[in-house]
């Protein structure tokens, strides 16, 4: 933008931009836009760098500061982005907006002239088929880029390629591209590829191949997305400072305030040949997209820049770098967030949590009487067992349980003010990237869908409500994978899933529709005052006549009255008479009228003068004799063709208008009066058989009418229920079913599965007056059934279900990870809160069944399963199932390679007779149990010959050593030992030895390790509540 000094005015400014407008080829397209200037600016339209000049199809409507662009029967060339540029002396501003013209369906093929089967895509006459679809692409700024797609279908499809809705040479310059066209394998259709030579940034987008013959038209999408290469980092030891990413500013930047807790957001429109290239900037420092940064292109073809939930930490100088090889311009806003006064104590931090673990959340307000509530974005969490909402204080936590893929997102606590702390929730497990919670796109738009993944080359699935999708949408490279839906229509919207093993994320895919013309109006709308208290309407249908079913709606409006109610709806243009029964009340009424479709309305015609018109009443459903039984209500009802007050007799007796309830005489018939629009009710309560014969009347301008009462003798009969009742109850709950009749003190019998009910202690029936019933003190299981209530041959039903409360699950409450190794006993335990409660154990998915490998017990509210000798493949995900809950436990058995930690290899062992000798061997688990042997056979302690065990050593000790304890000494554990050579002799041979008691004492050090046994002898390996 250009801005001039301040004594010449002030610069363009748009009050209200132009919005992206998509019709259907043929229609009519209209932008517009409001702009204020001193002096007034002069407006001017473009399109690709050049001004529009009217036409017979493209005219430019102005009045007063609003401006318009209006295009009738678009073509497909007219697609494109329009520049609305205003300039005057102060200075220049400029707006821009796309329209987008949509090819209309094609005409259903007719049927064949004979029946015969279709051919097989890409064999016969037929549709186009794509038989390979281009691949999305993940490709660094300067690569050469190839997208290829092969169709069948006869006569020969024409094939031709768009990118982001718009055809390619408007797009680029014909040398940054090149189409390469083939013939389909097997010689049976076409392909084309494109050909991208050095791609550049701006080259991302959505690229579809349109395939189209006589029979129908086809189309295929997929995803480019190129990167800035990455920059190669600093040599070690530089000192230097970095060199600014952007040019320094020119001028002020823009300054931008918003208050802490909302969003910002910044768009940058930029237009140039090529096309340019754009990086946002913080601080001088580059900005790539995260949680709460976004960056995209809008329907305009501006780049924006979202900044969510802005902090304190966000403030700062935002810029719009764009580049092209023809130069560099840059836009500026300094951003400014307003701080709240009342701020969190402690705000919340940044966390990180695995895939099926938890994450909490947590932060401070200043009082401990505030009130928060917790967000994930804009989604507001109840406490419930996904979302534990804890406080203690002016401490505020939130648990997240079992985390998954969608988890992941920015989490907020609010106070009152809206002030809040934001926080990132990271969910590490196979999918990095999820998906949006939704996604909206216009009908005919593409829709792109992409997920990362933590691992390269792994397939996920891609579904829609359940269903698959079809692999010609489906691209995966590295670790991205992509769902391309070029064209979306109203059966593309559904929940769109991306699964990887367990793991899934999803979003809410919503199409909305286009936005079409609303019919022209009604013409020649004429008004006649003929007969007496009616009026004679006409009119002509609009011109040109819609394409789709329309109708006509009528509406009146007194005169004085700011309101238009409407009269009726017709299907054909002619003269309508209105009477004045079609009026509520008497006075003068006008009259409009407007043409209807399914897209839209037009604008009113307003038929000129008004007409005075008088309600008359008249006799729609008149009264009826009513009979009813002794001591129930009688209903006398009529209703009249318009609202109007009447007057209601009983046996001749005027009954008053201002008491709509009473009596005729103290201690006689109550009676109540009511109305309701058109009709009228009266009411009287309680009849008695005196009452028989009674005359009810009613009166008004133009009715009269009249019906009699008849009483009969009432045999019983049930006045609740009138229907089966369905009760559900849980065990110990008290039960009581009722049944009411029409006569007090009357006998009823009470039947369950159609045996006579017999009264006991845990079954009581009672009769008070009018109702029976029959209760349950303490409910069980086994009363469960199908109740009647019987009397003089009508019955009233009940089902009855008593069930036990549900199970729920005492501990463990979180995963429970178990590391064993071969041959150790592990058990899982998990403690439920009913004793009798049934548990389904799982392993990997399926139910576990008791065998010699696996025991499953029962002690009080314990269930274990219990893994005797675990070998490696008894490892894996288990789950206790007990109702609706489950525990969960990962269980790792690790192969053993050696036993034997020390000694490694042989050892000897010279001694003096009457020494001490002590033969040393240190396992890897202390419980181990070893078997010493002399020579082959297995020794016996004697006091001669001592066996020690002392953690994870293992002694052999000879107190008082002979000549005949010299041999092979072995300490063996499976098919594993440690081997000893004792040589006993009388004296030393040296000279040297003067110990008069002499003791040898072998005693082997092992290296400092990790020990990683168990505490549990090896019979026992737990997990869970013991």
């Amino acid at each position: 933008m250009k801005a001039g000094s301040g004594d010449q005015g002030s610069p363009p400014c748009f009050l209200r931009f132009p919005r992206p407008v998509r019709v259907v080829s043929g229609a009519e397209a209209e932008l517009k836009c409001v702009v204020l200037g001193e002096p007034p600016p002069i407006v001017v339209w473009e399109k690709g760098g050049q001004q529009l000049a009217a036409s017979e199809r493209l005219s430019f409507p102005a009045d007063g500061a609003e401006h318009g662009l209006l295009l009738s029967g678009a073509l497909p060339t007219d697609a494109g982005v329009y520049v609305c540029r205003a300039r005057n002396a102060a200075g220049e501003a400029y707006a821009a907006a796309a329209v987008t013209v949509l090819e209309p369906p094609a005409p259903e093929p007719e049927p064949p002239l004979a029946e015969r089967p279709l051919p097989p895509p890409g064999a016969g006459e037929g549709a186009p088929v794509f038989l390979t679809g281009p691949r999305s692409q993940w490709v660094l700024r300067g690569a050469e880029v190839v997208l290829t797609c092969q169709v069948g279908g006869l006569p020969e499809p024409t094939l031709y390629w768009e990118k982001d809705g718009m055809a390619l040479d408007e797009v680029w310059d014909s040398s940054h591209f090149a189409l390469e066209r083939g013939c389909a394998e097997g010689g049976q259709g076409a392909s084309l590829a494109l050909r991208i030579l050095a791609a550049r940034l701006p080259d991302s987008g959505v690229y579809v191949c349109h395939a189209r013959n006589a029979h129908g038209h086809a189309q295929a999408g997929a995803l480019l997305q190129v990167h800035q290469p990455p920059e190669s980092p600093p040599p070690e030891g530089a000192d230097e400072e970095p060199a600014p990413v952007v040019e320094p500013l020119k001028c002020a930047p823009k300054t931008f305030w918003v208050n802490e807790g909302k969003h910002a957001k910044f768009r940058c429109y930029v237009m140039g040949k090529p096309e340019p290239e754009i990086e946002w900037h913080w601080e001088g420092r580059p900005l790539l997209p995260d949680r709460r940064r976004l960056m995209y292109r809008d329907r305009d073809g501006g780049f924006v820049l979202k900044v969510l939930y802005c902090q304190a930490k966000d403030r700062g100088l935002y810029v719009c770098a764009a580049r092209n090889s023809a130069g560099q311009t840059l836009s500026a806003v300094q951003l400014h967030v307003k701080e709240p006064r009342l701020r969190f104590t402690r705000p919340l931090q940044d966390v990180e949590g695995r895939e099926h673990g938890i994450a909490v959340l947590e932060c401070k307000v200043p009082n401990s009487r505030i009130p928060t509530a917790w967000f994930r974005e804009d989604q507001r969490l109840l406490p419930c067992r996904k979302y534990e909402q804890i406080e203690e204080g002016t401490v505020r936590r939130l648990i997240i349980h079992r985390l998954k893929a969608d988890d992941d997102g920015v989490y907020l606590c609010e106070m009152r003010g809206r002030v809040r702390t934001v926080a990132n929730v990271t969910v590490k497990g196979p999918i990095l990237k999820r998906l949006p919670r939704k996604l909206d796109v216009l009908e005919g738009e593409n829709a792109v869908l992409l997920v990362e993944t933590r691992e390269a080359g792994v397939e996920g699935r891609w579904s829609r409500d359940g269903e698959e999708l079809p692999a010609t949408c489906q691209s995966s490279c590295g670790h991205m994978h992509a769902l391309v839906l070029p064209g979306v229509t109203r059966e593309d919207a559904g929940e769109v899933t991306f699964s990887l093993g367990n793991s899934r994320t999803t979003t809410l895919l919503r199409v909305k529709c286009v936005k079409h013309s609303p019919p022209g109006p009604p013409v020649l709308a004429e008004m006649f005052k003929g007969h007496k208290n009616t009026v004679l309407l006409t009119w002509k249908p609009p011109e040109p006549a819609p394409e789709t079913p329309f109708i006509y709606r009528l509406e009146r409006q007194e005169v004085g009255s700011e309101d238009w109610i409407q009269c009726f709806s017709i299907e054909k243009a002619g003269a309508v008479e209105v009477p004045g029964d079609c009026v509520p009340s008497e006075g003068d009424y006008r009259f409009r009228v407007c043409t209807v479709s399914e897209h839209g309305r037009s604008p009113h015609v307003v038929f000129h003068g008004s007409a005075h018109l008088v309600p008359t009443a008249r006799l729609v459903a008149g009264l009826e004799d009513v009979q009813v039984y002794d001591g129930e209500d009688a209903v006398f009802s009529l209703d009249l063709s318009t609202i109007i007050q009447g007057t209601w007799f009983l046996n001749g007796e005027e009954l008053k208008a201002n008491e709509p309830e009473g009596q005729v005489e103290p201690g006689a018939l109550r009676y109540r009066m009511e109305q309701k629009g058109l009709q009228h009710r009266l009411i009287l309560r309680a009849v008695k058989h005196q009452d028989s014969g009674a005359l009810v009347g009613f009166s008004c301008p133009g009715v009269q009418d009249s019906a009699a009462l008849t009483i009969q003798e009432s045999p019983v009969h049930i006045l609740s229920p009138q229907e089966k009742v369905s009760l559900t109850f849980t065990t110990s709950e008290r039960v009581v079913l009722t049944c009411e009749l029409s006569r007090a003190d009357f006998p009823a019998t009470w039947y369950k599965e159609g045996q006579k009910v017999e009264e006991s202690e845990s079954l009581v029936v009672k009769m008070d007056g009018r109702k029976h019933r029959l209760i349950l003190p303490e409910a069980k299981v086994v009363d469960s059934g199908e109740f009647e209530c019987r009397t003089e041959g009508v019955s009233a039903f009940f089902s009855l279900t008593v069930q036990d409360p549900p199970v729920h699950i005492v501990d463990p409450r979180e995963h429970v990870f178990v590391h064993a190794i071969t041959s150790e006993c592990v058990m899982l335990t998990c403690e439920v809160d009913q004793e009798d409660a049934p548990v389904r154990w799982y392993k990997d998915g399926q139910e576990v069944e008791e065998s010699d490998f696996v025991v499953l017990e029962t002690e009080g509210p314990r269930r274990r399963l219990v893994l005797p000798a675990a070998q490696p493949p008894d490892g894996g995900e288990f789950q206790c199932v007990a109702g609706e809950e489950r525990a969960y436990f990962t269980v790792t058995i690790t192969d053993v390679s050696s036993w034997i930690v020390y000694p490694s290899g042989k050892v000897y062992v010279a001694a003096v007779r009457l020494e001490r000798v002590v033969l040393t061997c240190e396992l890897c688990r202390p419980w181990a149990e070893v078997r010493w042997t002399k020579d082959g056979e297995e020794v016996v302690e004697s006091p001669a010959l001592l066996l020690q065990k002392e953690d994870t050593v293992r002694r052999l000790v000879l107190p008082a050593v002979q000549l005949e304890d010299s041999g092979e000494y072995r300490c063996e554990i499976d098919d594993e030992s440690a081997s000893f050579t004792v040589t006993v002799t009388e004296s030393y041979q040296s000279q040297d030895s003067a110990n008069s008691n002499p003791e040898l004492c072998v005693l082997l050090k092992k290296p400092k390790t990790r020990r990683l046994w168990s505490r549990f002898p090896p019979w026992r390996r737990t997990a869970g509540a013991e």
